[in-house]
């Protein structure tokens, strides 16, 4: 303890002392110098109460020491007045003691004194204050060397070298090193100073730019103990709450994921979370290894990254399935449904022997229309669900598009006959669906194609059953590609070029079969459409059908009810009173451009009414929507005549009479033909005919061929007739040329 009071009091361990302060230093070599003297004149007084009985001796010396021990306590606050009054002191009391002392011991402690002030002086002031006080001792010395010049020869040069050496050595030399060794101090401290504000500019600089790297930044030694963090890694590791790293490591704060080691830090780049949060990655690169063996780590939330990522990969997936499968269905698309089945076809090339088949679903788009675009969705959705449960989980399904399904099944021998194949894939399909608490009859189209022998690739097989598909029908639904239908389909898509050609040319004629009474009259006329293709007649029912396919016949049927209105105008400007039937598949009552142009025409002429009858085909499947019996109120409520044709052949029932406004019912040629040697058929017309006179409808009988089928007929109700026997089919120009000429006559034809 009193070694520590006393580095403290001479000022030996102050941190000014140590890095040079000058004020510092002069203080603590006054201090010391003070003590010292005050120790040399306690000890001289104690001396001199003991063996000495001089009083003056003591009371100098005690007041002496009181002034020393007063310069020693002032010396704290006024170090520069304190340093000068001891100069003083010691130069008054040793030119006193020089002149008046003579005393041999009086005068050596003078001459020390006065030859010791030079050090002193240059230890607590400037070299050049000690410079004055080496002058002032010429002094002493002039008046000690003069003295010994007076002795006897033999003193006299011991003597005096011993004074001139004394002088020298006091006086001169020890300040003179003295002042060597502090001016050397001196520049050491200087540059020391210098070292130390460089370093500690360089610290400043290494700390602003650790603190300001732009990025969360770890010092930390080989054990993972965090030496230094800056504010960015803090707030990071943290979660902006202030935390103590001190002897803290890595580890408490972050926990390797992955492949990353126990000693994650010392790897390039690590992957890691925050401990106190689990969902927060973050991405830990060693950015250099020092010579010390500390690792610099930089640290990056990696966390909206990884969720750019994950965002990206299920980018991806969707993409895959957009790709790969149908988003509805989830069932595969056809290229993907193609991949699969060719991938079959690789692996078991040799033992395999299978089908392709498509499945459409009949009418959807009037299911569509009728229901909305969502229920439609839930039917496909149903049906797809329905068919994976029935097929064996061997078997690859696909969506192709719209409301066509493709299978590819591995048969046996056994259903490798088509009335085998045709039942089973009839027993998978649903008769009906379910949807939203209303269940919906379902009806199909199939097309089938045998691999090997019908393809084998799967873009082969399903384009040979897209072939069949396009010859199924309402009767044959399931259809057998085979290599006359692929022929057949190639005339057919050149007839249907040129048919669509001729249709936008307006090059389909309309002909006109007369329609007559029980006596023969002709009261009214039924058009019909004919082609003629490269001077040859392509049959009705040929051409109409790929019309229908072709989505043309609205178009076609635009353009022969404008011809017709057009002849019917002049008729009726010439007082023509001959109604005319035109025939109608369906499709064109779907149409809102044609219906609309029906409802105009009937507003401009009124009169067309009278003149204009629209048959309805009662085999068209679109008979049954309830947009046609909305369609066709409306239509009978302008006015128009509306006949069923071929009834009892098609799609209708006979609650259906009830649900088509219709005023006219057509029979057909069938029930026709047999007569009069059928009695069944017979009674089927009698009873046709007493039906329709109940619900108050006009009967008109097609396909006479005979005078006994026409006579049988006006016997049992009949009143208009129609066929061979009475008038072919002619040409429309027939009856308007010679300014319809034919026309006013309504001639008989027999």
């Amino acid at each position: 303890m009193f070694i520590d009071f006393l580095k403290g009091y001479f000022l030996l361990d102050s941190d000014a002392a140590t890095e040079g302060h000058e004020k510092v230093f002069q203080q603590s070599a006054l201090r010391i110098l003070l003590a010292l003297t005050v120790c040399i004149l306690v000890i001289s007084a104690c001396h001199a109460l003991i063996f000495s009985s001089e009083i003056s001796f003591l009371g100098i010396n005690t007041a002496y020491l009181f002034l020393v021990a007063l310069l020693l306590h002032f010396s704290k606050q006024y170090v520069q007045a304190s340093a000068i009054l001891f100069l003083l002191t010691l130069l008054i009391s040793g030119f006193l003691l020089l002149a008046l002392n003579d005393e041999f011991y009086a005068q050596k402690y003078a001459l020390i004194s006065l030859y010791s002030l030079p050090l002193i002086t240059r230890l607590l002031f400037s070299f050049r204050a000690s410079l004055i006080a080496m002058i002032l001792n010429l002094y002493p010395c002039y008046l000690i060397m003069t003295e010994s010049l007076n002795k006897p020869l033999i003193d006299i040069s011991s003597s005096f070298y011993f004074q001139l050496l004394t002088f020298v050595t006091l006086n001169i030399g020890l300040p003179l090193v003295v002042s060597r060794i502090l001016n050397t101090l001196e520049k050491n401290a200087l540059n020391m100073r210098q070292l130390y504000q460089k370093l500690n500019d360089n610290y400043a600089l290494y700390e602003e730019f650790f603190e300001n790297t732009g990025t969360p930044t770890l010092l930390c030694d080989q054990r993972g103990k965090i030496l230094k963090a800056n504010q960015l890694a803090r707030e990071l590791l943290s979660d902006s709450e202030p935390n103590d790293f001190s002897n803290s490591t890595i580890t408490n704060w972050l926990s390797p994921t992955g492949d990353a080691g126990k000693f994650f830090w010392q790897s390039n780049i690590a992957e890691c979370t925050l401990k106190h949060k689990a969902n927060v990655h973050i991405e830990v690169r060693r950015a250099s290894l020092t010579q010390h063996g500390y690792y610099v780590l930089h640290l990056q939330n990696t966390t909206q990254l990884k969720a750019i990522q994950q965002e990206l990969e299920n980018t991806q997936q969707t993409n895959s399935r957009l790709a790969h499968f149908d988003l509805l269905t989830l069932l595969p698309n056809y290229r993907h449904f193609c991949s699969q089945v060719n991938q079959r076809i690789n692996e078991q090339e040799r033992h395999l022997t299978g089908a392709m088949f498509i499945i459409r679903i009949s009418q959807f788009k009037l299911l569509n229309k009728q229901y909305g675009k969502d229920n439609a969705n839930k039917v496909i959705l149903n049906f797809s669900k329905m068919l994976q449960k029935k097929l064996s989980e061997h078997t690859i399904i696909g969506r192709l598009r719209g409301v066509k399904f493709s299978c590819f099944v591995h048969l046996s021998q056994a259903y490798l006959i088509q009335k085998n194949l045709s039942a089973l894939i009839h027993s998978v399909l649903p008769s009906q669906i379910s949807v939203d608490g209303n269940r919906l009859n379902m009806d199909y189209q199939v097309g089938i194609a045998y691999y090997h022998t019908d393809g084998k690739t799967a873009e082969e097989l399903l384009e040979h059953c897209e072939m069949a598909l396009e010859y199924s029908s309402p009767t044959e639904r399931f259809s057998y590609y085979n290599q006359n239908l692929e022929n057949k389909l190639i005339e057919e898509h050149k007839l249907g070029l040129t048919l669509s050609s001729a249709i936008k040319n307006k090059q389909i004629r309309i002909w006109l079969q007369p329609q007559v009474k029980p006596n023969g009259q002709i009261c009214s006329f039924e058009a019909l459409a004919r082609w003629q293709n490269n001077g040859q007649f392509v049959p009705p029912t040929t051409f109409i059908k790929i019309a229908e396919k072709l989505g043309l016949l609205p178009l076609l049927a635009e353009n022969l009810v404008r011809e017709l209105v057009n002849t019917l105008s002049t008729w009726h400007k010439e007082h023509i009173y001959t109604p005319i039937a035109f025939n109608l598949a369906g499709q064109e009552l779907m149409n809102d451009a044609f219906f609309a142009l029906l409802m105009t025409l009937i507003a401009d002429k009124p009169w067309l009414k009278d003149m204009l009858e629209l048959e309805i085909t009662e085999t068209s499947s679109v008979m049954t929507h309830p947009l046609i019996h909305k369609r066709l109120r409306s239509l009978s409520q302008y006015g128009y005549s509306i006949a069923i044709d071929d009834f009892g052949t098609g799609q209708a029932s006979l609650g259906q009479l009830v649900d088509i406004p219709a005023n006219i019912l057509k029979i057909d040629r069938r029930f026709v033909s047999p007569l009069p040697g059928d009695q069944r058929h017979v009674d089927i017309v009698k009873s046709t005919i007493q039906l329709a006179e109940s619900l108050g409808m006009t009967v008109i009988a097609e396909g006479i061929e005979t005078k006994e089928q026409a006579t049988l007929l006006a016997a049992l109700g009949c009143t208009t007739l129609q066929g061979y026997y009475f008038a072919k089919p002619s040409p429309l120009s027939d009856w308007t040329t010679n300014d319809n000429a034919k026309a006013k006559e309504l001639r008989m034809v027999y």
